[in-house]
């Protein structure tokens, strides 16, 4: 209990916390240092801690990201962010400032041609903070500036970057910022030794370093769009620089806890079932998605004929890998076979893996599901898979999270349907982009009107929220049952 006060005590707290500390982080046991299981939380059982408590923890998250959006709404309107002073509508502000926060890349103006360099880096933090999540930059705000970190913030972070330590939160929001500068930074590096050979080092510099950070915090927005240097400003073929880019949003996806488990593996010899399962279905994902892309003829025959063989490869390898996670676009979608555009929004609906850059519904709840059905099919009473058997309440939790976020989905496409008289696929990619914060168009979003630009913010809005939501306030207001009742079957099928 002492290791546990003198570490409240570098977080700013008071001895009033301590007492609802779990007694079993008292012992001796090893604990691991993040959850294994799908979600990116471990239940925290806090019989002391009443409603307005729980409440207040999700309120922080959906508050927390709603005022962020509106700072750099008033940012994006002020003249000196855009190139022509006036051009830009509260509405476009609005949706920008709500795309970079939720690193989604869905965009209704050109981040090139219509911001200036003070809206580009606006746009840059906006999608920094929202990356890496405003929770760990408020825990820096609040020790600067004296104030203490209650336990309902401690507990919020480990959960938003998926650790289960009891330690500082203070140490842990650094960790979380020191890994993610020290990546983007050797991502910017190296993408400014490349792009120098053709462009100024000064220019170079601001492209490195505007898409590295997009690229790690899998945001997908750019500065090539529309503009005249080509696709990555003619690097769009390049196997060094789609590299570079592709290995940045890879981690970015994987988040913080899967960082460290495979650090310490040549230590330990040993994996969470979370990490083996999000490596896995990464791996199956990829694979094949990239067979469906080379199947593509419309691609080979039309899009990449002046491409070589390994050209092609490698701007197919990349597409797939930016499809699931950040969505920066190489390829024109819209181009693409129907076919290559359905798997990519099936990839972009399944996303990354949980408490990281990436949204979707995450790998792992896709991981769950399948290992409950193959249980099911076996008839088996237990869902067994890598060796562990999974609890029944995450189960629960990845069935809550795919069936709100389908149901969702699905609404808010019927919505944008019956407002808007265009094809149900393209408004079903648009929404899925924006749910996933992928930022994969079919160049609809820009033909919107605002009532319809208004929900697509709002699916974005909910897509970077809503799963993480969802499990918080079932973690935090889950409660023994003190009345049971008897089963009954319903049937099935």
């Amino acid at each position: 209990m002492a290791q546990s006060q003198d570490e409240n005590r570098q977080d700013g707290g008071d001895s009033r916390y301590l007492d609802i500390i779990p007694l079993a982080q008292t012992s001796s046991a090893p604990r691991p240092p993040y959850n294994s299981v799908s979600t990116p939380i471990e239940l925290l059982r806090e019989p002391a801690v009443n409603r307005r408590n729980r409440w207040r923890t999700s309120q922080l998250l959906i508050f927390g990201f709603a005022l962020m959006i509106l700072i750099g709404t008033l940012l994006l309107k002020l003249p000196i962010a855009s190139v022509q002073p006036g051009d830009i509508t509260w509405d476009e502000a609005f949706f920008t400032a709500t795309s970079a926060i939720t690193v989604t890349g869905l965009v209704v103006l050109n981040t090139a041609n219509d911001f200036t360099f003070f809206g580009q880096v606006v746009i840059l933090i906006l999608l920094q903070v929202g990356g890496v999540g405003f929770v760990s930059f408020s825990i820096l705000l609040f020790r600067l500036i004296g104030r203490r970190v209650t336990l309902n913030e401690r507990f919020l972070i480990r959960q938003t970057v998926g650790v289960q330590e009891t330690g500082s939160a203070v140490q842990l929001a650094v960790f979380v910022l020191a890994i993610t500068l020290t990546l983007e930074a050797i991502g910017a590096f190296l993408l400014w030794l490349r792009w120098r050979t053709l462009l100024p080092d000064d220019e170079a510099l601001w492209y490195a370093i505007f898409h590295a950070i997009s690229s790690y915090c899998n945001a997908g927005f750019d500065l090539f769009s529309g503009t005249g240097h080509g696709v990555l400003f003619g690097f769009g073929a390049d196997p060094y620089t789609l590299a570079v880019m592709g290995m940045l949003i890879i981690l970015g996806s994987f988040g913080l806890a899967i960082h460290y488990d495979i650090g310490t593996y040549f230590r330990d010899r040993s994996l969470s079932l979370n990490t083996r399962m999000t490596l896995s279905l990464t791996l199956a994902l990829t694979v094949v998605g990239l067979i469906v892309i080379l199947l593509d003829r419309k691609l080979y025959q039309e899009i990449l004929t002046h491409l070589s063989f390994g050209e092609q490869f490698v701007v197919s390898f990349f597409t797939i890998i930016s499809a699931r996670t950040a969505g920066l676009t190489i390829l024109p979608i819209e181009d693409l076979s129907q076919s290559t555009q359905f798997i990519l929004m099936v990839w972009m609906f399944i996303g990354g893996a949980p408490a990281s850059m990436a949204g979707g519904v995450s790998s792992s709840t896709l991981g769950v599901l399948l290992i409950a059905v193959i249980a099911t099919a076996k008839g088996r009473s237990a869902a067994v898979g890598f060796g562990r058997t999974l609890p029944s309440e995450t189960i629960a939790k990845a069935v809550a999270i795919m069936t709100v976020s389908t149901m969702l989905v699905a609404l808010i496409t019927l919505i944008i349907v019956f407002l808007h008289d265009v094809e149900i696929f393209m408004v079903g990619f648009e929404v899925v982009s924006a749910f996933s914060n992928t930022g994969y168009s079919l160049g609809l979003t820009a033909d919107l009107s605002v009532l319809e630009r208004m929900l697509i913010a709002f699916t974005m809005f909910w897509g970077r929220l809503g799963p993480l939501t969802i499990v918080v306030a079932l973690a935090e207001n889950a409660q023994p049952a003190l009345v049971g009742y008897p089963e009954e079957p319903v049937i099935l099928g």
